[in-house]
């Protein structure tokens, strides 16, 4: 149960009453259908922050500084923010056929992680594509390198798309600003997808240290008209989301929890009048 969704459904109930930019954070239990293991509970806290009614780039700078603030007070060394931009997945599937293959191709590409790259060929070849597309899907997934040398061989791949270039900038202009926040760890993940279709420009994605095998541990993006679901468009958005219990089990494993912090009540006054 994602709670962007209401949240959405709040926004666009009480647009003429807020003041935009609107910002909000909350901690709150959600649940989901998925079947639980190691790190995926039925039922787990998650932290929200998201920012409505700006467009401005600025905006997944502020989130992207909250992630580093955050896990940086954790002392939780060694973790990662993954970005991509839903843009540049778009280019990919216009020139795999069209921009209604967004769809098989994004949910192939998040499954990557779990089942390797010739299952996700094997999907997509469920999914229609042909040998051509597959393909180029290939060479998109295969990109590595600096965040420079991403930038470069993405603007060779998909740089003559409108819509491709516009997230490239995106993503250019993302990292060079994190370049001014000394330590934030951005690394650009053409892998990454983000399966919910609502997303339309920079996703992210928190990883825990790679010795905890963990995965992610937060994640978000922009959703520039979540609102138009509830009848009210044109309402742009981004939010992030920290996984409050598996950040739990994180500092747990890696024994960061201070002693300090484990210290109860030593005197309750009541009154029973």
């Amino acid at each position: 149960y994602d709670l962007t969704i209401p949240f959405a459904r709040y926004v666009a109930m009480n647009h003429n009453q807020l003041l935009f930019p609107f910002k909000r954070y909350q901690v709150q239990p959600v649940w989901r259908a998925d079947r639980p293991q190691k790190g995926r509970y039925r039922e787990f806290y998650q932290c929200d922050a998201d920012v409505v009614g700006s467009t401005a780039l600025l905006n997944e700078l502020e989130l992207a500084n909250i992630y580093h603030d955050v896990f940086t007070r954790l002392k939780m060394d060694g973790y990662e923010l993954r970005i991509n931009s839903r843009k540049i997945l778009v280019a990919l599937a216009e020139s795999c056929g069209g921009a209604d293959k967004m769809t098989d191709i994004t949910i192939a590409i998040d499954k990557l992680d779990k089942v390797g790259l010739d299952k996700v060929k094997e999907e997509l070849s469920q999914r229609g594509l042909n040998a051509e597309q597959i393909s180029r899907t290939e060479k998109y997934l295969s990109i590595t390198g600096t965040n420079s040398e991403k930038l470069e061989k993405i603007n060779q791949l998909l740089g003559t798309s409108a819509t491709g270039k516009e997230g490239i900038e995106e993503l250019r202009y993302i990292i060079h600003a994190a370049l001014l926040s000394p330590g934030v760890n951005i690394i650009i993940d053409f892998t990454l997808a983000r399966g919910l279709n609502y997303y339309t420009g920079i996703i992210f994605e928190a990883k825990a240290p790679p010795e905890v095998k963990m995965g992610s541990i937060g994640g978000g993006g922009r959703y520039d008209d979540l609102t138009g679901l509830f009848g009210v468009p044109d309402i742009p958005g981004v939010g992030i989301s920290f996984g409050v219990d598996r950040i739990y089990d994180v500092l747990e494993e890696l024994n960061l929890f201070p002693a300090a912090l484990q210290v109860s009540t030593q005197v309750l006054f009541f009154n029973t009048g």
